[in-house]
């Protein structure tokens, strides 16, 4: 071994000293099993024994991390969420300092780390050189107090010249979720050198804020101005900017950064007559002919449209929604059976007697799930009579996925709606897109084990918070839209700078739900910004929209303005994604979806009730 070091590394004898004296954990990483195996033989030869441990490397997280820890600080979090308590997560990365090669490895110094805090934090050891703290520090000094156990520690245990970096997060106010927390906290980090302060400083410039800033002496230049006006429009605004003659519209939005450009191009509705010029124009960024008339057109729209005075408004609006919201006891508790089904799937020491078993302690939840598998939407050839048989046909994530989906509805069906939407109407418009939402699915198998069931039945959640807890609003926002061309979401954006989406998010993450969940509720409406989640955002928006077109074609007295609000739901960004997962994805294509959904639930309108 040491020969091999020296060889391969050239690294001085001093080095490979230090190295034999103070192995690292983690040698190294491959991402194919034949390239670890080869790995192995050759440590083998080597007389080097080795572990081979399987870890998930997500874009979101700064490091890999092995997915049973992820479980656990994943079961840690939702403790804390329910308990109501605000709590600061530490990221914490060392270094070895200026006079030393290499580090004691923190792995295996778990119990050492934890000893050196109180019996209610938590401690995650990563790797070799990382490790996250849950502790109960959420105001300055006693984040100080915490930063300084952390140093100490690491000089105790690790080394005294040690260089450690810090950053950290509180909950609920920098994210409800491990990876909005760790993305805070890794843009808060500080030196152990440095103060506190300086990260407190950081953590407060990175809130997201809505203003729309005020020209004074010039400051704000005119490709700013755009950019917030662009940014910022929805609702009639958004309306008024897209009226305009394409080469107007284009001569302002040629002068805004091009990401900028293509989020205004994804929020148009697919059938829009701007989608194929402004589509040529973002791609070949043409210059247009006269930019000083159209720059002059879109800000007599600004101030036509007050849009500085409504963007205050809805920043007021929205701080009143996110207030409410992170005041944990505020949001719907999780169903006792909905908990107790997803501890069973989170454990990897159930099998199929354990979760058939608590499914039939609810006899009303077995007998919805035998009629939805029973059903068209299904197809299948026999009829299953029992859970384990629809677990066996279907796959244990599937059904945990339906009983899941049937046990959380029942969080907002029996919620006060102050007679602003029908309950019924609500109930059946979400049965309709988990099922629409399933149906198309059929041959999809990358979202077998995503929850598309639940998530078509929980896209609307937000709508019942809003209402129940902000019902004067909301009533604003439903008049505003039907006094209007404009989709309920993009008049809850114009008014609370947030849509429904939003609002399921945060519910999503207060239940700890999975990340599939919570993307699809929240983006259903945007697609594109669901990220890895991307296209099963897009099925779930796709589908709301199917039942929304149903249900004007059952209206005998829809009329145009009704069709058209229906029509915006489904936008370019949806569109987009369609086509890569249907390479046939066209309007005959979604003809035929009516058709098809309209057949299987005229077989299947039992289903709709079934909440009863």
């Amino acid at each position: 071994m040491p020969r091999f070091l020296k060889k391969e590394f050239k690294l001085s004898p001093e080095k490979v000293a230090y190295i034999l004296q103070h192995p690292p954990a983690v040698l190294g990483d491959v991402n194919r099993e034949e390239n670890m195996e080869v790995a192995r033989k050759y440590l083998f030869n080597l007389d080097v024994e080795c572990e081979v441990t399987t870890v998930i490397k997500d874009e979101r997280l700064p490091f890999a991390i092995d997915p049973r820890q992820l479980k656990w600080i994943s079961k840690e979090f939702s403790k804390t969420l329910r308990a109501c308590v605000e709590t600061s997560l530490f990221y914490v990365t060392v270094e070895p300092g200026e006079k030393d090669f290499f580090l004691p490895s923190l792995l295996g110094k778990q119990e050492k780390i934890e000893n050196m805090f109180r019996y209610s934090d938590s401690v995650f050891v990563i790797d070799d050189t990382t490790f996250i703290l849950l502790g109960f520090a959420t105001d300055r000094d006693s984040c100080n107090v915490v930063f300084q156990k952390i140093i100490y520690c690491m000089e105790k245990y690790i080394q005294q010249d040690i260089s450690v970096r810090i950053g950290f997060a509180v909950i609920p106010d920098d994210g409800k979720s491990f990876y909005d927390l760790i993305a805070v906290a890794q843009k808060n980090m500080v030196s152990h050198k440095e103060s506190i302060n300086d990260g407190q400083k950081k953590r407060e410039t990175i809130s997201p804020q809505n203003n729309f800033p005020q020209k004074n002496n010039d400051s704000l230049s005119d490709s700013q101005e755009l950019t917030i006006c662009f940014n910022k429009a929805r609702g009639d605004f958004y309306n008024e900017l897209t009226a305009l003659p394409p080469d107007v519209l284009w001569g302002a939005l040629s002068k805004i950064p091009i990401s900028d450009q293509k989020n205004f191009f994804l929020q148009l509705p697919h059938d829009s007559h701007l989608t194929s010029y402004l589509a040529k124009k973002i791609k070949s960024q043409s210059s247009p002919r006269d930019v000083v008339t159209a720059k002059k057109i879109v800000r007599r729209i600004i101030n036509q449209m007050q849009l500085a005075k409504n963007l205050k408004g809805r920043q007021v609006n929205m701080e009143k929604v996110m207030f409410r919201l992170n005041q944990v006891d505020s949001i719907f508790t999780m169903p006792s059976i909905a908990m107790q089904v997803y501890s069973l799937a989170s454990d990897p020491k159930s099998n199929l007697d354990d979760i058939a078993e608590k499914i039939l302690l609810e006899p009303s939840l077995t007998i919805k799930i035998l009629k939805i598998v029973n059903s068209p939407f299904y197809g299948l050839s026999n009829k299953i009579s029992s859970i384990k048989d629809a677990v066996v046909l279907l796959g244990t994530e599937e059904v945990i996925n339906m009983a899941f989906g049937l046990s959380l509805s029942k969080s907002f069906l029996d919620a006060d709606l102050k007679g602003l939407i029908n309950p019924k109407a609500l109930w059946r418009h979400s049965m309709e897109t988990a099922l629409i939402a399933r149906y198309l699915c059929r041959d999809l198998p990358q979202f077998k084990d995503m929850g598309i069931f639940t998530a078509g039945l929980l896209h609307d959640l937000g709508k019942v918070y809003l209402i129940e807890n902000f019902s004067e609003l909301y009533t604003t926002v439903l008049t505003r839209s039907e006094e209007s061309v404009v989709s309920i979401s993009a008049v809850e954006q114009e008014i609370l700078g947030m849509d429904h989406g939003k609002i399921g998010k945060s519910i999503g993450e207060n239940w700890n739900l999975p990340d599939s969940l919570i993307h699809a509720v929240a983006f259903h409406h945007q697609p594109s910004a669901a990220g890895e989640y991307s296209l099963f955002a897009a099925i779930i928006g796709f589908s709301d929209y199917i039942s929304n077109i149903l249900a004007l074609k059952k209206n005998t007295d829809t009329n145009e303005t009704a069709t058209q609000k229906v029509k915006q739901q489904f936008k370019v960004d949806h569109m987009i994604a369609m086509k890569k997962l249907f390479s046939n994805f066209n309007t005959q294509f979604i003809e035929r979806s009516l058709e098809d959904v309209l057949e299987i639930l005229k077989d299947s309108a039992h289903l709709l009730d079934i909440a009863g």
